[in-house]
């Protein structure tokens, strides 16, 4: 019984964890900041759920957990190129491909000092972009999904969106399908103290 409670512990502190950073990828959207801050949590586990629910069923439905096969089996294709943008990856909608900045994944591996995370960086980048592949095609982008009243005017009511939510949303889906301890946020924070520019 002792034995499950550091367990629980770790599990809880986790969780907190994860509702914090994606609280941070929000913080600075006007219409998150107007929510209470039982309605800011509530949303962010709506949305964190509808991630994860998308890497049971993916996992499930291809037979792995590596972003990179499952990518190929949906008809995408991954693939590296020398770009001179601030993006790490980008998913082209079009063209079905994700596409990954050399330069960024070569520095970023650079700046990793641990194998077992190394491994995974290119996992990682790939299944946030596969994500918004599944946003795009199959279930919808995910912060249409959650309409806030800005303003009425009598009859007339004027919403708005939360556009991180599906960020949220592709941080909890990652961290699902790859059985992380920590949100892949973590490394959005890593780019932006080794890559200064890039926030």
């Amino acid at each position: 019984m002792n034995k499950s409670k550091p367990k629980k512990t770790a599990n809880a502190i986790a969780e907190r964890n994860r509702t914090t950073l994606a609280y941070l990828e929000l913080a600075r959207d006007r219409v998150f900041q107007q929510l209470s801050e039982d309605e800011k949590i509530k949303l962010i586990k709506e949305v964190q759920a509808i991630g994860d629910e998308a890497a049971s069923w993916v996992a499930s439905e291809y037979g792995t957990d590596d972003p990179r096969k499952i990518a190929v089996k949906m008809g995408l294709r991954v693939f590296g190129e020398d770009k001179n943008t601030k993006d790490s990856s980008e998913y082209r909608r079009e063209k079905k491909e994700i596409v990954i900045s050399r330069q960024f994944h070569e520095k970023l591996l650079r700046e990793v000092q641990s194998a077992e995370l190394s491994e995974r960086l290119l996992k990682l980048i790939v299944a946030q972009q596969l994500f918004h592949h599944l946003e795009a095609e199959r279930i919808g982008e995910i912060y249409k999904r959650f309409k806030f009243k800005a303003w009425r005017l009598g009859p007339y009511v004027r919403e708005k969106m939360i556009k991180g939510l599906s960020n949220v949303a592709a941080q909890a889906f990652t961290q699902s399908l790859l059985g992380l301890d920590v949100s892949p946020q973590v490394f959005d924070y890593l780019v932006m103290t080794s890559f200064p520019g890039r926030a």
